[in-house]
């Protein structure tokens, strides 16, 4: 054990702060809804959009045999929501149930009709149409070849454009006609017109106040007209989960205040979503709470001070949060442990 762990121990004995478990109030997780197994062995629980699974409901605006006549999705909401889990289950849904068809195997991996794009920053008019590659024959030379998005069409696949608003507009503004409901795409290359096969179908996923994001085009939102907003499944997270119950139920009471206050006018710009609280719940189980809730607390400090979201409210906010998470014995006094950088009592982790 290191010198610097049991120090904060000792610290957190000789200053007596195993205070009293502050007291929270009794939070509704909501209702779960069914398990969907993936073929990687993970488990997704999607949730439900007024009393709906989402995975159902997104299903139900795809033509899946005519794709020209769907009406396309966009799910939005902070990082770490479970967006992109959603998506794969909603693709996942798509190809085993509404098409039956078989998951089958591409690249060596699990393959259920579903292709995720990030164009990102660097993108350029091709993305959508071209990639380039390194020429196997003659490593001086690159070939173009289609692209992922265009294979997707030719098959019938559903795609995922991951963060949309982050990619440059002369990206999404070459797909414009082709997602204007005639579903077809020139290529330049060749001269040919690809038009998307049944099974097609496009999903956007992105967090609207993301640091360097701009907006979509304003012709993308009558292309992707149903928005449905993606809060963490704090239910399905408790069900996974269910030894840490009260820490889900502490994040979930936050979230809610970081939610009305947005409507009130006194926000909070971040909470830990369902990733930050799953990854925190992990570590406790892995190497226990005092040294997990310790690298949790190093990643808040680092984040705060490069970041645009976390500051002083979103940070004393997280230290209520692990109070109310019955986390509170594991403070020591700053004043008697100088070395190790604390939050509302709470040490980081330092080597040593």
């Amino acid at each position: 054990m290191s010198n610097a762990l049991n120090s904060i121990r000792q610290a957190a004995t000789q200053a007596g702060l195993q205070t009293t478990t502050t007291t929270i109030a009794e939070v509704d997780l909501g209702l779960t809804g069914d398990q969907i197994q993936m073929p990687d062995g993970s488990t997704i629980v999607p949730p439900a959009v007024m009393g709906r699974p989402i995975h159902e409901l997104v299903c139900d605006l795809i033509d899946w045999e005519h794709p020209a006549r769907s009406r396309f999705v966009r799910l939005v909401g902070p990082p770490g929501t479970g967006k992109s889990r959603i998506a794969r289950a909603i693709a996942h849904h798509a190809w085993t149930v509404r098409q039956n068809k078989p998951v089958q195997t591409r690249h060596g991996q699990p393959f259920y009709g579903l292709v995720e794009l990030s164009p990102g920053p660097s993108s350029d008019e091709l993305f959508f149409r071209y990639e380039f590659v390194p020429d196997p024959a003659d490593a001086t030379r690159i070939n173009l070849v289609e692209s992922t998005f265009v294979e997707a069409m030719r098959n019938g696949w559903m795609v995922v454009i991951d963060e949309v608003n982050v990619a440059r507009d002369v990206a999404l503004l070459s797909i414009n006609a082709t997602l204007d409901g005639r579903l077809t795409l020139h290529l330049p290359a060749t001269g040919e017109t690809v038009i998307a096969q049944p099974g097609f179908a496009v999903l956007l996923t992105y967090n609207p106040g993301l640091v360097g994001q701009s907006d979509l085009p304003e012709a993308w939102y009558s292309r992707f007209p149903a928005s449905i907003e993606v809060r963490s499944n704090w239910a399905a997270l408790a069900q996974q989960r269910p030894t840490h119950e009260r820490l889900v139920k502490a994040a979930k009471k936050l979230d809610d205040r970081r939610v009305s206050g947005s409507m009130s006018g006194n926000q909070l710009a971040w909470s830990p979503q369902y990733r930050e609280i799953d990854g925190l719940a992990d570590m406790i189980d892995r190497v226990g709470d005092q040294i997990a809730v310790a690298l949790f607390v190093s990643d808040l400090l680092e984040r705060s001070t490069t970041g645009q979201e976390i500051g002083p409210a979103e940070v004393d906010a997280v230290c209520g949060l692990l109070d109310d998470a019955d986390l509170s014995h594991l403070k020591v006094d700053p004043a008697q442990f100088g070395a190790v950088k604390t939050v509302g009592g709470y040490p980081a982790a330092l080597a040593g």
